[in-house]
């Protein structure tokens, strides 16, 4: 039996744990990492214990935290189990044919008299994969403008990647670590969010890898490195540039592979020409030897291998670091060959396409970036908001984002706990977890695996799929284009989406670890992106300028989005934040078992927390332009002085009752990637007195 965390309490055990009934297998869809589980149910059909699935190559039996939470999730006291109405500012029982009927009616109202445009879905928890297709059905029928996880996850890497590869998605599978000589992690700490995963680098490092760790924080995934460089946060760019620059002044690229599959090699070598490994160090702090060992490393040990993390990505110059390091990794001709790429959690499938007849779809009447949102809810030009999730926890500067959602005319929460979002809705629907819906789930090695629903609801939850079909149906849409079941969307999209053509239910759940995609037919599974050097940019090459107008340049985290003039002398230190394996999502927050892990905390250096006058436990105020939160102080060497971070997404309406983290942070966004700033900026800290009670 493979490893496995037990639901009845906080233990560790070699044991085999009994068990009455057939394990239900399944896979964890809480970070893209495809881990399989296993779950034993007790004679109620209720989750007894969560195991990991030793049959499953990826994870091989190895779970992290976050399954143990699951049963606390299910069956806590937060769940939402039916429709609920706010009158007079509490929250009534309905059924769901009330609420859907006032919910198309609104809808519809809206539509009429104030365009799509004036109604706004913020999504990053829709479901799986039936009820992402559904909510894509939706939103092509209604014209509706919608925020999924992009804004505050993923877009400066996917629109970068985009620009550069024609394609956001990660290129190479995790897995494909072992076949490479060396792999560059920047800002990811993996050994927190890819947990489950987690083993595949520390093999690769046994069987020869070396590992090399970018990060500001001395984090898990750094201590278990070959090299550890520890940089002075947002300078990632300007370690990049100088990597480039001194590959291309030292001809160590690979000249056929830039000569053949290339464009823009000699912009690129002129942007970063005047930044030298002598400049980068001043910038950076890392020694100038450093880095050039680096570059030779990377230029001699190929094939090698980048995975990026949010501590790149959600800062507020990430898209000329992410430019940077990509740019890196194709002038080396370290794409499309085995033990090379980028690795990303980011590993989309594509859309469905021909499925909605033209004369039935319904353009957006305006468009609105993420940056832009509040504004617009706060100024009336929109009226409703959908949401599935938690964005006034997740979003960036939390208390304007709970006045703009308060604001609203009508707001509609599909939620699985009553939590600070859903607080605020006029409606509450019940939404399904996971194990509650049967899906496709992609993951970082590249991979559709199959899950089949594993436990039944208790009360009267539904998925996004069914909602939004339901919904459809009561607004007067053509509800025909929507599935009536996980299977049926499946099949939808192996008609219409040519990338999963070939992947069946049925081969998915025969073929431990599910199947590589793009697959148009049985036998062309595609490992890895771009195996022939083609690209999906118009020209089929790799743009290398193509990624902004403006040439590729560093402007210091201190100057950029967020922190323009911000005085140095009023906020003289730099916060950010970092997730945990079991806190990784507003999800994790509601579980005791997480909370006996890891509570609210701010890590501060030992200097920094003398200047300020705190000491391990005692509560510290951290103060930006955008408002304040106060946290208890772990005092440690892992964080650079003058920096502080936390984790993000505890919330008001969690067990631990705090001011998200995200409150700290402005609307602001990267302006070449356009991923909105959760971290980097800067802030003051002082002790508020008194302990951790």
């Amino acid at each position: 039996m493979g490893s496995y965390v037990r639901t009845g309490a906080l233990t560790s055990s070699s044991k085999p744990l009994k068990h009455d009934q057939e394990l239900r297998p399944s896979i964890c869809c809480l970070c893209n990492g495809g881990c399989g589980i296993k779950i034993s149910l007790d004679q109620d059909g209720k989750i007894k214990a969560v195991f990991g699935d030793p049959e499953n190559p990826y994870n091989k039996g190895k779970i992290c935290p976050k399954p143990m939470e699951i049963s606390q999730t299910l069956y806590g006291p937060y769940r939402v189990r039916y429709p609920m109405k706010k009158v007079n500012g509490t929250f009534e029982r309905i059924s769901w044919d009330e609420a859907l009927d006032l919910i198309a009616q609104k809808y519809n109202h809206y539509l009429k008299e104030n365009g799509s445009g004036s109604i706004v879905g913020i999504t990053s928890k829709v479901g799986g994969s039936y009820s992402k297709l559904a909510h894509s059905i939706f939103s092509s029928l209604t014209g509706l403008v919608n925020y999924g996880t992009g804004p505050i996850c993923t877009d400066s890497e996917v629109n970068v990647r985009k620009k550069l590869f024609g394609d956001g998605s990660g290129t190479s599978p995790l897995s494909d670590v072992l076949n490479s000589k060396l792999l560059l992690i920047v800002g990811n700490n993996a050994a927190q969010t890819k947990a489950g995963q987690f083993h595949w680098i520390t093999e690769a490092k046994r069987s020869g890898t070396r590992i090399v760790v970018i990060d500001t924080r001395f984090t898990e995934t750094a201590q278990a490195a070959d090299l550890f460089i520890q940089i002075r946060p947002g300078t990632d760019a300007a370690l990049g540039m100088a990597l480039l620059n001194y590959v291309i002044k030292n001809n160590l690229y690979d000249p056929t592979f830039v000569s053949e599959h290339t464009n823009g090699f000699g912009r690129l070598a002129q942007d970063v020409s005047s930044f030298t490994t002598e400049r980068a160090a001043e910038v950076t702090g890392v020694p100038q030897n450093v880095i050039e060992r680096l570059a030779e490393d990377l230029a001699t040990l190929r094939p090698g291998m980048l995975f990026e993390g949010r501590g790149v990505v959600c800062v507020n110059n990430a898209g000329a670091s992410i430019w940077a390091f990509e740019s890196l990794m194709a002038i080396l001709g370290n794409i499309g060959k085995p033990g090379s790429g980028i690795i990303s959690h980011i590993n989309n499938t594509g859309g469905i396409s021909n499925l909605i007849q033209t004369k039935d779809v319904m353009k957006p009447d305006r468009k609105r970036s993420s940056s832009t949102l509040y504004k617009d809810m706060l100024e009336g030009d929109v009226k409703m908001l959908l949401i599935s999730g938690n964005p006034c926890v997740t979003w960036p500067d939390s208390a304007r984002m709970r006045t703009a959602v308060k604001g609203l005319d009508f707001v509609v929460s599909h939620t699985l706990v009553l939590d600070d979002s859903a607080v605020l809705a006029d409606i509450v629907l019940p939404a399904t977890h996971w194990l509650e819906e049967a899906g496709a789930q992609a993951s970082v090695h590249r991979v559709l695996q199959w899950k089949n629903k594993v436990v039944d609801t208790l009360g009267e939850e539904k998925s996004g799929g069914d909602f939004y079909r339901l919904l459809a149906e009561r607004m007067g849409l053509p509800s025909s284009y929507f599935p009536d079941s996980p299977e049926a969307a499946w099949e939808l999209e192996r008609k219409y989406n040519k990338n999963v053509a070939g992947i069946s239910r049925e081969r998915m759940l025969a073929t431990p670890g599910g199947i590589h995609f793009p697959c148009s037919e049985v036998g062309k599974e595609t490992v890895r992106l771009f195996p022939s050097g083609t690209f999906k940019t118009s020209t089929g090459k790799v743009e290398l300028s193509g990624v902004s107008d403006a040439p590729l340049d560093y402007v210091d985290t201190t100057e950029a989005p967020g922190n323009m003039g911000v005085s140095r002398e009023k906020y003289p230190y730099i916060f950010s934040t970092n997730k945990v394996a079991s806190h990784y999502h507003t999800e994790c927050q509601y579980s005791d078992w997480a909370n006996e892990m890891e509570k609210p905390y701010v890590e501060i250096h030992p200097l920094t927390a003398l200047e300020i006058g705190v000491g391990e436990g005692d509560q510290v105020r951290v103060e930006t332009v955008a408002g304040s939160v106060i946290l208890p102080a772990k005092i440690t060497l892992s964080v650079p002085r003058g920096f502080l971070s936390t984790q993000p997404y505890f919330g008001l309406q969690s067990p631990y009752g705090q001011v998200p983290a995200n409150t700290l942070f402005p609307v602001a966004a990267d302006p070449i990637g356009g991923n909105l700033v959760s971290k980097n900026i800067m802030c003051n800290a002082k002790a508020e007195g008194g302990q951790e009670s």
